[in-house]
């Protein structure tokens, strides 16, 4: 008969405390009690204006760092009257790990941001993470593979020198996450501290007028420009939000007027005109996806569409958006992946290239690729848009201030932000049919993550409301 494990053995089986890490990490959950674990007085106001909304400490926190010439000094969270300085910083995936320790090179402790200034923290005995904080698992794993990346370099040059403050990582996998939880706030920030990342979804111009970073022999550390994540906010319509897409659409459309392109797609849209023989066209932006959240019949509705608003347009243009590049338009696929998102998207555009063939009168314009400050600059052109309520209405809807219509799973409506139910409708929930992630087999695929899960409207639904809202009447 086998002796039943003791508490403490029990406890050490749910973290890692390998020597090489030292710092401990839970194997799956991270407590929300932050704001109990930290015992400085300048952590505790963090997190507590971070869990009730408040954004002024936080804002007053990141403008002092970025003004600081040396190493910034900021105290221990989990000891009292404790200097320390960070050391680096390291990116993986969704979030950024900042380093820390004494002028001993002891008392190390990690900042780990993901959509706010600070998501957890952890150090050789304490962690955890505040009640708004991101995913555990995304956390979790992300710093496992953070530290076992740095247990594999050079032991000899371990030694930690105070790192400076090089600039900020404009940088997200994820385009909402971009948008709504680090340009949002950069584009509030006092810095002074220029964009260091490489891979941005769209860096507006007026950043690149910041003074570059000068090189140094001392180490450096790199932060999100983070405050409280928009989810955290409560997806609320505010200042920095309006502020912001402000910011996108006009920096996108500076000197558009005069430019090639403009020049190009206003004499693509006369020919189209011209051809018809009339000027009734209409410009339908048309939002797709070939990875997740499919609107399943996304590829029979535009046929469909044209067959019943014929009466009222002569001809139509379709600019169809799907994948959207980085700024610098170099997208790596993720290791392992079978295809990238643009290659499963033009199959997409393709079949519905070829389901639009019997009808001479459409044309369509692929914007699978292009980035997003071209994706405004065509938009100007649109009419009405159609798009998934996730990160496909931000161009149509956010951006540009289109009219249209918004569709998505049951469960899954993100981004209810200005939605004010004239110009722009979603479609009722009880339309809508959820049908499992369509990449997943086995039992069970429909209670898997809802931003996975794909679903059926059907398409004479979406026609018709499209009809009440152009007032198109028999």
């Amino acid at each position: 008969m086998s002796a039943k494990p003791d508490k403490k053995m029990k406890k050490n089986t749910d973290l890692n405390n390998s020597v090489k890490t030292q710092f401990k990490i839970p194997l799956k959950k991270l407590p929300d009690t932050l704001a109990q674990k930290v015992c400085n007085p300048i952590w505790k106001k963090i997190i507590d204006a971070i869990e009730h909304g408040e954004v002024q400490p936080i804002l007053e926190l990141i403008n002092t760092i970025d003004k600081e010439p040396r190493s910034p000094c900021l105290p221990h969270p989990f000891k009292k009257s404790m200097d320390t300085f960070p050391t680096k910083s390291r990116r993986e995936g969704m979030c950024n790990f900042i380093f820390f320790s004494d002028l001993n090179h002891n008392n190390e402790w990690i900042l780990c941001q993901g959509t706010s200034f600070v998501d957890a923290l952890f150090s050789t005995k304490d962690y955890g993470k505040h009640k708004l904080s991101i995913n555990d698992k995304t956390i979790i794993n992300s710093l496992r593979r953070v530290l076992k990346k740095e247990n594999k370099k050079n032991q000899q040059n371990s030694k930690k020198n105070k790192a400076v403050f090089a600039g900020y990582l404009l940088d997200q996998t994820r385009p909402y996450h971009h948008f709504y939880d680090q340009l949002k706030w950069m584009v509030h920030l006092n810095n002074t501290k220029p964009i260091v990342s490489q891979n941005s979804f769209f860096r507006p111009k007026y950043l690149d007028e910041i003074k570059r970073f000068k090189r140094t022999t001392e180490p450096t550390f790199s932060m999100f420009p983070l405050v409280i994540g928009s989810n955290q906010m409560g997806m609320k319509l505010d200042q920095y939000t309006d502020k912001m897409e402000k910011v996108v659409c006009q920096d996108s459309l500076k000197g558009f007027g005069i430019s090639m392109l403009n020049y190009r797609w206003s004499k693509f849209i006369k020919d189209i005109k011209k051809i018809s023989g009339n000027n009734n066209t209409l410009t339908l932006w048309f939002g797709i996806s070939g990875q997740k959240r499919i609107w399943i019949e996304q590829e029979e509705f535009l046929p469909a569409l044209v067959e019943e608003l014929k009466p009222w347009f002569d001809s139509f243009i379709f600019l169809i958006d799907g994948f959207t590049n980085y700024e610098n338009n170099k997208y790596e696929t993720v290791k392992g992946t079978k295809s990238i998102p643009i290659e499963q998207d033009l199959v997409v555009i393709h079949s519905i290239r070829k389901k639009l063939l019997l009808h001479p009168n459409t044309s369509v314009v692929s914007l699978i690729g292009k980035t997003y400050r071209k994706k405004i600059q065509y938009c100007q052109s649109a009419d009405f848009f159609i798009a998934n309520a996730g990160a496909g209405q931000l161009v149509p809807h956010r951006f540009c201030k289109k009219p249209g219509i918004l569709h998505s799973n049951e469960k899954h409506c993100v981004f209810p932000t200005g939605i004010n139910n004239t110009t722009v409708k979603s479609v009722d929930k009880s339309f809508v049919k959820d049908v499992g992630n369509l990449f997943t087999k086995g039992k069970g695929k429909e209670r898997l993550g809802s931003g996975l899960i794909s679903y059926s409207i059907k398409v004479q639904i979406v026609i018709n409301m499209i009809k009440e809202m152009l007032e198109l009447r028999d």
